[in-house]
């Protein structure tokens, strides 16, 4: 049955058809085969049933917040001033380029908009220094993949909707990860800057420029302590920590950085509403399906057939990593999340499976669906900001899908390295 419901939407998603739309046509003709007319009649309180939650509020706030930021210019600030603290160092710019990436993902919940950014700010200078053109491009799609990671972040926000996991425990789980995946990045960078030689050195700062630099970024890297110490602590919930998120985005842009303006807040607010409306439609589309797979068992069926083949659990999570991996390269990442996730989670709990931990992997494994081809979506972010052809951003970041595939695997072998930090704060 699963077989078939895969191959129906793959089928139709081939047309051209908007992924929302394919995955409710299948959830339909699913529902239709199990229930008969029962399920139409119950589609609008199931289409309606699948957005009307408080906490998916959060997630056009933190578009929203992110849309302020990035026309705000706070990317090229931060970009500055990690610039004059490591750009001196051999390989020093493009390592500021991955650090900046990381400090951007705590403010953005977004890889394809943290990507978008990197690759307006930092691209250019790592060209105009010498830096060969695949390996920038390669380097920054990498390390905007760190925009789901790094907590805030939207699809650790679905994956607590669709779980009910505590969303500060996931949010806090992504933290060291993300640390991991932001050094492995810097690794590899360090490695393949000390053969070359080819780049162009900065000139070191002096400490009054690196100490004027910082105090300009303090206010926009003040903003995750703000949201998810907020989220944590139980000072408010992830809705009201988003809005609270747009309230200082907003001061830092219109009031502080005086970058922002209502021209810039009215592009926000539009591009906002396109975000978020095609996420409502994947999301209603997602629910549609999810109450044909429950009402046919599926989950019941897939967890009889896991027993009887007596899979460790181990082995059974390394399947669900290939699985995932597959997926990511001809589905978009939200997708994946809202067809797979209703499907494995019980599964998972029923294994004994800390589900933090598989959250946190579960990410990972769409990091790198994000720059797979065909379907990657920063592949056609940078394509579209970069005016390049996509076989050479393919060609830059084919080496780093290799490391980001070396971080999953030491994710998989020390859970400890997700879990030990929300342990540590309940």
């Amino acid at each position: 049955m699963i077989a078939g419901l895969f191959a129906g939407l793959l089928a139709l998603l081939a047309t051209g058809i908007p992924v929302g739309i394919g995955i409710g046509i299948v959830g339909i003709v699913a529902g239709y085969v199990g229930m008969g007319e029962a399920s139409l009649a119950a589609l609008p309180s199931t289409l309606f049933a699948g957005i009307n939650s408080f906490l998916l509020i959060a997630i056009p706030l933190f578009i929203l917040m992110s849309e302020i930021l990035s026309r705000g210019g706070v990317t090229e600030i931060l970009f500055n001033t990690v610039t004059r603290w490591l750009g001196h160092l051999p390989g020093g710019l493009a390592v500021s380029a991955v650090v900046t990436s990381a400090i951007g993902a705590s403010i953005t919940g977004s890889s394809v908009a943290n990507a978008a950014s990197m690759a307006i700010v930092c691209v250019p200078p790592l060209l105009a220094r010498g830096y060969d053109r695949r390996f920038s491009y390669g380097l920054v799609a990498a390390a905007g993949t760190l925009g789901i990671m790094i907590p805030p972040s939207i699809p650790m926000l679905l994956y607590g909707e669709i779980t009910e996991e505590s969303i500060g425990a996931l949010f806090m789980a992504g933290i060291i990860p993300g640390l991991l995946i932001t050094a492995a990045l810097i690794a590899y960078t360090v490695v393949v800057c000390s053969r070359g030689g080819v780049a162009e050195a900065i000139p070191k700062a002096s400490w009054a420029e690196r100490w004027e630099a910082t105090t300009r970024a303090i206010p926009a890297m003040m903003l995750p302590i703000i949201v998810v110490g907020g989220i944590y602590s139980g000072t408010f919930t992830p809705t009201e920590a988003a809005a609270v998120g747009v309230t200082w985005a907003l001061i830092v842009g219109v009031l502080i950085y005086r970058t922002v303006g209502v021209r810039q807040i009215v592009a926000a607010l539009r591009s906002t509403l396109i975000s978020t409306s095609l996420i409502l439609v994947i999301i209603a589309g997602s629910n549609v399906l999810g109450a044909a797979v429950t009402r046919l068992q599926i989950s019941q069926d897939m967890l009889a057939m896991v027993q009887a083949l007596d899979l460790p659990s181990w082995a059974f999570i390394a399947c669900t990593m290939v699985l995932l991996f597959i997926l990511g390269m001809i589905l978009e990442v939200i997708s994946i999340i809202f067809i797979i996730l209703p499907i494995l989670h019980p599964i998972i709990v029923s294994l004994g499976v800390d589900p933090i931990w598989y959250a946190v992997i579960f990410t990972l494994n769409m990091e790198i669906a994000l720059i797979t081809p065909p379907v990657g979506m920063v592949l056609y972010v940078m394509t579209g900001i970069l005016k390049r052809p996509i076989t050479e951003i393919i060609q830059g970041v084919l080496p780093f899908v290799g490391v980001l595939i070396g971080c999953l695997i030491i994710l998989m072998i020390f859970p400890g390295l997700s879990t030990w930090l929300p342990n540590l704060l309940r």
